[in-house]
């Protein structure tokens, strides 16, 4: 099985307040990018906990269903790695006319799908502005078949082989709304851990806080095609001007860069003058 890098460490100075509703007591350390995809990068004192079980909520729901196959065949982080099921649910025929049922396939064998989006630009950073509905925009889907090692065909072929069925339909899925949320935290986060708190007036505490995702267009976007890998795990990086303001603060993101996934670009707020 191929070995994924750690992710490298950094700590940053304490924020001493909550960076999404701005509280000063009960606080908890902030994980920039969730610790369950390996992340190390720790802005400590920066979270209140009913904004850290807020997150927690939308972050949880990417990561066990859109990104949990993927975390179990790498073997990522997890606080409960111990109750990981040795089997999973396979969608299959058990003969060419049958309808679909499930079977139990060992994990190590399982054909994983990962669908992460493609979306445009934000209009933030393009100067565009979207008619219609606003929400990010999915153009298609980046599809990763984690465990696929020789190819998607001869995979499902062998497999459907040792079970004895007649045909296997790996399955993924993509939820919107919780990953354009996990977007945001993490742009957020690490713009207040790179700049400061209070460094910008924020865009999208109302995308982290309490869904409002309804205009996340303007905000969360991302380049249609395909990069090369990256070297690290994770890449993030600040670009504090970009598209048609100066003051506008963006961040790149790329989650598991190496596995050539799509790059995202958030604007995360205005700075403060």
């Amino acid at each position: 099985m191929f070995q994924l890098p750690l992710h490298s460490d950094r700590k940053y100075p304490p924020a001493s307040r909550c960076i999404y509703c701005g509280r000063a007591d009960g606080l908890t350390d902030e994980h920039i990018i969730p610790l369950a995809l390996g992340g190390r990068w720790l802005l400590p004192e920066a979270s209140c906990q009913p904004c850290a079980d807020i997150t927690g909520k939308f972050e949880g729901v990417v990561l066990r269903t859109m990104l949990g196959p993927l975390r179990m065949y790498y073997s990522m982080p997890s606080r409960r790695k111990k109750e990981r099921p040795a089997t999973l649910p396979l969608k299959v025929k058990l003969t060419p006319d049958a309808d679909f049922s499930f079977v139990d396939v060992a994990r190590e064998i399982y054909p994983f799908l990962i669908l992460l989006p493609y979306i445009a630009m934000p209009d933030e950073l393009t100067g565009d502005v979207t008619e219609g509905e606003r929400d990010a925009k999915v153009k298609t889907l980046w599809i990763r078949a984690a465990s696929f090692r020789d190819g998607i065909m001869p995979h499902l072929e062998e497999l459907a082989r040792c079970l004895g069925v007649a045909y296997v339909e790996p399955q993924g899925s993509f939820i919107a709304s919780p990953f354009f949320r996990m977007l945001a935290k993490i742009a957020h986060a690490f713009a207040v851990a790179e700049m400061g708190v209070g460094s910008f007036q924020a865009f999208l505490l109302p995308i982290i806080l309490k869904e409002e995702t309804e205009n996340s267009v303007q905000y969360i976007g991302g380049i249609s095609g395909t990069e090369p890998s990256g070297q690290g795990l994770h890449e993030l990086a600040l670009i504090p001007h970009q598209g048609p303001s100066e003051d506008v603060v963006a961040v790149r993101i790329r989650l598991l860069a190496l596995l050539e996934t799509p790059t995202y670009f958030v604007a995360v707020g205005r700075r403060a003058r």
